[in-house]
């Protein structure tokens, strides 16, 4: 089956406007792509992605020094793996590994050492902080299959510290709560980032489902989804090009039409309209069922049932 290219649509549009040149065209394309994108909560935008938690390492002991960020390893064996994990000494700050020296067994840490200086102290490197993949938008569902069960969403780093300042409980994670924009090793841009709590100790795996924002058309490696036919996309574009006037007034737009761009948008906005229901279609997300037992479905979530159980 072929499918429509970012190309052939903004080509398609200079048949009809050819004085708006690549550039408008491109831009007006790109421009209704990112009006469909946004509308709602499309099933092409659904992704999946997992949370890796590495085993505490703790071998060794370290020398740190007050108001300075970089730590000396004594019998460490640190590699360049444990960068964007987290150190701490004891109940002492939470402070994430900004690189490693492997050779002279150093490491910097994303703020000077806040505590007393100290040497040949215990220590332990692990992960409670994750970074989401870049085109992250929101979870749709974080959970941990070897337990049973989803972790809840939506918590804040004020409610941990009422909770657990010290962050002093660790195990089976139930929660993720928001921590703040980081950009790990080899990315450009600050993502976000969340705190899985309890703190995982052990090496573990947390699969989760979340919402990507949508692809810049712009982008070499960029593809129309599957299920948005390019010919969506040149009514919105064309609605644009119909109220563009033109360069000057000594060089007009031929297209140039309020009424004509009217009747683009009309078209473009029921053509969504029906992309919207096939893609209900496809994969329905517009329906869920909250109770609760937590049970979608009688005799579990009825009154008759919660009345007659203790839950």
């Amino acid at each position: 089956m072929a499918l429509d290219t970012y190309k052939a649509v903004w080509n398609r549009l200079l048949l009809r406007c050819p004085s708006a040149g690549p550039g408008l065209a491109q831009d007006w394309v790109s421009h209704a792509f990112r009006r469909v994108a946004e509308r709602r909560r499309w099933s092409w935008l659904l992704k999946r992605g997992q949370f890796l938690a590495p085993a505490t390492y703790i071998t060794g002991t370290v020398n740190v020094t007050r108001g300075v960020a970089t730590v000396t390893g004594v019998g460490t064996v640190w590699t360049a793996a444990m960068v964007d994990r987290q150190f701490r000494i004891s109940s002492s700050p939470i402070y994430t590994i900004q690189s490693v020296n492997v050779g002279a067994q150093t490491l910097v840490i994303d703020d000077v050492w806040g505590g007393a200086t100290a040497a040949l102290s215990g220590y332990e490197i692990y992960q409670c902080y994750y970074t989401v993949p870049t085109d992250f938008h929101s979870f749709v569902t974080l959970y941990d299959p070897k337990m049973n069960w989803q972790l809840y969403l939506n918590y804040t780093q004020r409610e941990l510290n009422t909770w657990d300042s010290q962050r002093a409980n660790r195990g089976q994670v139930y929660l993720a709560a928001s921590f703040d924009y980081y950009t790990p090793a080899g990315v450009t841009v600050p993502l976000p980032r969340y705190e899985l709590w309890p703190h995982q100790t052990a090496e573990y795996v947390y699969p989760f489902l979340y919402r990507s924002r949508p692809p810049d058309l712009e982008d070499a490696a960029a593809t129309l989804p599957r299920y948005l036919r390019g010919d969506v996309l040149l009514e919105g574009a064309l609605a644009m090009a119909a109220r563009w006037p033109g360069p000057s007034q000594d060089k007009s737009n031929p297209y140039f039409s309020i009424q004509l761009s009217s009747m683009h948008d009309a078209r473009f906005e029921q053509m969504v309209m029906e992309l919207e229901k096939l893609d209900d279609e496809v994969y329905e997300d517009d329906v869920s069922y909250l109770t609760a037992s937590g049970w979608p479905f009688a005799p579990f979530a009825d009154s008759r049932w919660l009345q007659s159980h203790a839950i």
